[in-house]
C-alpha cells in the first residue's frame, strides 16, 4: 500500500508509527524495514510544530543506525513525492534528513529538495529563507545546506547567504574550509561577500577560491523555478555564462582590495586567466 493512498488504513498506519518513534519505550521495537515509513510519519506528523525540530532530529539518529544509506535514500525519495503531490505541504518533515544525515550527498540532496518544494509564505523562497536561518542558528548545522542553496545558482538566494557574513570569525573559517560550493555566479559572488565581510579569511578564502576553480571551467548564472511543484515542466533558465578564464576579470576588483599580490597570482594561474 503506498504512501500516498489517503485512505483510513494507510493513515491509521502512519499515525501507528509516528507514536511508536515518538515513544521512548517502544522505538525500539521498530524494525529496519518499518524505519523508512516511520521516520517520513514522524516528520509529517510533527512537522508544522517547529518546536519539536529537535525531536524529529533525535528519531533520525535511530533512523540512520537502523538502514543503510541506500534504504535512507529511499525514503527521502518517498517524502518528496509526497511533498509534491501535495504542493509543497508537509515540507518541513525534510528538515531531519537535511540536518541529521551522515551522508553528505544525501544531506545536500534532502535541502535542495526543501529549497524548492517548500511553500511560499510571507516569503516566496520559504525553504531558502529558512535553511538559511538554520546555518545563522546552529552551530551544528553541516556545511552540506550551505552548499546545497549555493547549487542552486539563482542571485535570488544571495541576500539569504549573506547574513551568514554575520557569524563569528570562527564559525566562518570552519565553513570556508569545509565547504565545496558548486562554481557559479552565485557562489562565487557569495565567497567575494564573505572575503569583504571578513577579511582576515584572506588566505582560506584563496584556498577555497582555488578549489572552486579546479572543479570546473565554467561558469553559470541561472533562474531556477521555485516552487518546482508550480511548474507543469520545471528547467532552469539559463542567464549568463562564463569560461574560468572570462570570469576572473570581474572578481578582481573585490580579490585586490583584500589579497596580496602573491595570493592573487595564484588565483590567476588557477583560473587561467
Amino acid at each position: 500500500m503506498g504512501l500516498f493512498q489517503d485512505n483510513f488504513s494507510m493513515l491509521s498506519e502512519l499515525e501507528r508509527l509516528a507514536a511508536m518513534v515518538q515513544d521512548p519505550a517502544r522505538v525500539q521495537e521498530i524494525g529496519a524495514d518499518e524505519w523508512p515509513l516511520a521516520m517520513i510519519a514522524c516528520g509529517l506528523v510533527t512537522c508544522n510544530d517547529p518546536e519539536r525540530l529537535q525531536e524529529n532530529l533525535d528519531a533520525y539518529s535511530i533512523f540512520a543506525s537502523k538502514v543503510n544509506t541506500a534504504g535512507r535514500k529511499g525514503s527521502l525519495a518517498q517524502l518528496v513525492r509526497f511533498i509534491t503531490s501535495r504542493k509543497g505541504d508537509g515540507w518541513r518533515a525534510l528538515l531531519p534528513y537535511t540536518l541529521q544525515e551522515p551522508e553528505p550527498v544525501l544531506s545536500r540532496a534532502a535541502a535542495m529538495q526543501l529549497a524548492t518544494l517548500a511553500q511560499p509564505g510571507n516569503d516566496k523562497l520559504t525553504g531558502v529563507a529558512e535553511l538559511a536561518r538554520l546555518m545563522c542558528s546552529r552551530e551544528d548545522a553541516p556545511v552540506t545546506v550551505l552548499e546545497a542553496l549555493l547549487s542552486l545558482s539563482d542571485q535570488r538566494v544571495l541576500p539569504y547567504v549573506e547574513k551568514l557574513y554575520s557569524l563569528s570569525p570562527e564559525r566562518m573559517a570552519a565553513i570556508v574550509a569545509a565547504i565545496n560550493p558548486a562554481p557559479n555566479h552565485l557562489s562565487y559572488s557569495w565567497v567575494l561577500g564573505a572575503l569583504a565581510a571578513q577579511p582576515q579569511l584572506a588566505e582560506p578564502i584563496t584556498n577555497l577560491l582555488e578549489r572552486m576553480a579546479a572543479a570546473t571551467t565554467a561558469v553559470i548564472d541561472l533562474v531556477l523555478p521555485i516552487p518546482t511543484w508550480a511548474f507543469e515542466k520545471p528547467a532552469p533558465q539559463p542567464l549568463h555564462g562564463w569560461s574560468r578564464a572570462e570570469y576572473f576579470p570581474r572578481m578582481l576588483p573585490a580579490l585586490s582590495s583584500h589579497l596580496t599580490e602573491a595570493q592573487i597570482s595564484r588565483l590567476r594561474v588557477a583560473f587561467g586567466a
